[in-house]
């Protein structure tokens, strides 16, 4: 083809790349942040984004963006890629259609996986897929025509969005706000830490590479645009980082850092829209205020408005993306990028009203059809994950794994073997328990616990003394002091947790263990193959106590742990000789005790 430039098809070739690492990308940033029980689940939001809206692009999703030139929808011309061949079109006349077209793609995909940070944890699984299919029909594509299709009433009205900062940033994060609200908050979640942080960070590095495609790559084109925008991406990610560090130091007196590169992504989403169009001075003006208000956003505003956006998707991406709009009506400038006018910088404030009218049009509507689909999606299915599925983790409810599990696992299936007789060892693999609740009359373990027999205890939560006779009485002897030794399933932890709360028991040791304790033939499967497991992943709970009866703390722990089973747990009971604290050399029960009591 006469009208394609290699170079710039090796570019924008190369840039898809990047845009598509970013999604992975992202599963990674969100992962970290999230409980070890659920980083599957949220990293499966992010790649189950991939297959759904890469399936929806293709059918009708890049027609409804770019078919046509009507003010409000695209049309059909392009469904199932009819008529996107290799000859290039006017929105990228130097490149492949089909080129365009994934990047495009790209492009759509990272969307809806960015609002999975404000619902991980708590969403059903079947209803976020059906959301992102019904969001990326009904709010992104349409929004992505206003702003980029021809004809678009946002385009025509002279807005710009260089890479998508309306379109993308502003669209999904007010969209996770909704979501968030409307889930409602999580068990605990002001007390909800990052489980990973270097996996967080890993994340935020790929996505900071992987944002050069996005930003360079949507000038089409190698040449100084392009070249532009790669240089203000860097520098608005740099400033921003530095600015979110500063807060930091300022408020907490320590740097961070999952917030320095929560810094560099709020950065990073600030210049998206006015990437090609400002100075990389007016970058490090840009990224710098970028930094502190999407700070303000996490630190301050989600706790005076106490919402709970998991993983501060409208904190970051909504808020970034509102000041990146408004920063762009105010640095954009002709000398920059000759085939715009320019904003304030340039004595038009023309620019910078068109920007503000783009950003409440699309607060507005994404904001409100991102709750109509949310309803209409919880008239058929359950939008959110019960309170004992949460408990556990939705990684084990509700995909069937665990992201951390035994230390070896090995194969049973002779397919997998060389011989009939020899057994390959599998990767390092996840070893699990099937979660098995027994219920009366679906009334939950409650019941469960109040119906169940001695027998019954005794199998399911085996309590053992390990100690002299004198243990197995005479549990409120004036200056007894025993250690209760607990082995569970980690899913079980909160539970216990609260019980031993309830019962004046706050302090307490616990550990990660691997077990050999399953039943005999216990098996789970890998890749769809059934797998035996030599250990099973658990936790060991110590407390000691002296003051507080033991059985009472036997009581409140078989009732915590208890589902029905056969291996709900072990409660081991040791008599303890002395204790000493080290701080004031206080020995026996007063060493239990606070110090200033």
């Amino acid at each position: 083809m006469e009208n394609i430039n290699y170079a710039d098809t090796t570019f924008v070739f190369l840039a898809t790349i990047l845009v598509m690492m970013m999604t992975p990308a992202l599963s990674l940033f969100y992962g970290g942040m999230v409980r070890k029980k659920n980083v599957l689940s949220t990293t499966m939001h992010s790649y189950a984004a991939i297959a759904v809206v890469s399936i929806q692009w293709l059918l009708f999703g890049y027609s409804f963006v770019f078919g046509g030139d009507s003010k409000f929808f695209g049309d059909l011309s392009f469904t199932l890629l009819n008529g996107v061949g290799f000859a290039p079109i006017d929105y990228a006349p130097t490149i492949p259609h089909q080129l365009f077209m994934m990047f495009q793609m790209a492009f759509a995909i990272i969307t809806p996986a960015l609002i999975s940070g404000s619902i991980a944890e708590r969403m059903k699984f079947p209803a976020f897929l059906a959301f992102i299919l019904l969001w990326t029909t009904f709010v992104y594509d349409p929004i992505a025509h206003w702003i980029w299709g021809n004809g678009g009433w946002i385009r025509e009205l002279g807005a710009l969005d260089f890479a998508g900062g309306s379109v993308i940033h502003i669209s999904s994060g007010i969209s996770a706000l909704v979501a968030a609200i409307y889930l409602g908050k999580r068990k605990n979640h002001d007390s909800v830490k990052p489980h990973n942080i270097p996996m967080t960070m890993i994340g935020a590095g790929l996505l900071l590479f992987g944002w050069f495609g996005f930003n360079a790559g949507s000038a089409l084109a190698i040449n100084d645009i392009a070249l532009d925008a790669f240089i203000t991406t860097n520098t608005a990610a740099a400033t921003a980082g530095i600015s979110w560090m500063i807060c930091e130091w300022i408020i907490h007196k320590k740097p961070t850092a999952l917030g320095f590169v929560s810094g560099i992504v709020a950065g990073l989403v600030s210049i998206t829209p006015g990437a090609g169009f400002v100075s990389p001075i007016s970058a490090l003006a840009i990224g710098f205020i970028g930094g502190i208000v999407c700070f303000y956003g996490v630190s301050v505003l989600k706790k005076k408005f106490n919402y709970d956006d998991a993983l501060d998707a409208f904190g970051c991406h909504g808020i970034g993306g509102i000041w990146g709009g408004i920063a762009t009506g105010i640095f954009a400038s002709s000398s920059i990028n000759p085939a715009i006018e320019g904003g304030l910088v340039d004595g038009n404030a023309s620019l910078l009203i068109a920007e503000v009218i783009s950003i409440l049009a699309v607060l507005a509507y994404a904001g409100i059809v991102s709750y109509l689909l949310l309803k209409l999606i919880s008239q058929f299915m359950p939008l959110r994950v019960s309170e004992e599925e949460e408990e556990i983790g939705l990684d084990y409810a509700v995909h069937g794994e665990t992201a951390y599990g035994s230390l070896a696992v090995a194969l049973s299936d002779a397919n997998y073997s060389n011989t009939d007789t020899s057994v390959v060892p599998g990767e390092l693999k996840t070893a699990f328990q099937k979660f098995q609740e027994r219920t009366f009359a679906n009334n939950g373990p409650e019941l469960a616990f109040a119906n169940a027999s001695i027998d019954d205890l005794n199998k399911s939560v085996v309590v053992e003394y390990q100690a002299s006779s004198a243990t197995t009485g005479g549990f409120d002897a004036q200056n007894k002091i025993t250690k209760i030794e607990i082995i569970t399933n980690e899913s079980k932890f909160e539970g216990l947790k609260k019980a031993l709360n309830n019962i004046g028991i706050t302090g307490m040791t616990v550990f990660d263990v691997f077990g050999y304790g399953m039943q005999k033939g216990h098996t789970t499967y890998y890749r769809g193959v059934e797998t035996e497991a030599d250990l099973l992943p658990k936790i060991r709970v110590e407390v000691v106590v002296s003051t507080v009866p033991v059985q009472e703390v036997v009581d409140a722990a078989r009732k915590a742990l208890y589902t029905g089973n056969i291996g709900d747990g072990k409660i081991f009971i040791y008599n303890v000789e002395n204790v000493i604290r080290v701080s004031t050399g206080d020995e026996g029960k007063k060493a239990l005790e606070y110090p200033n009591e």
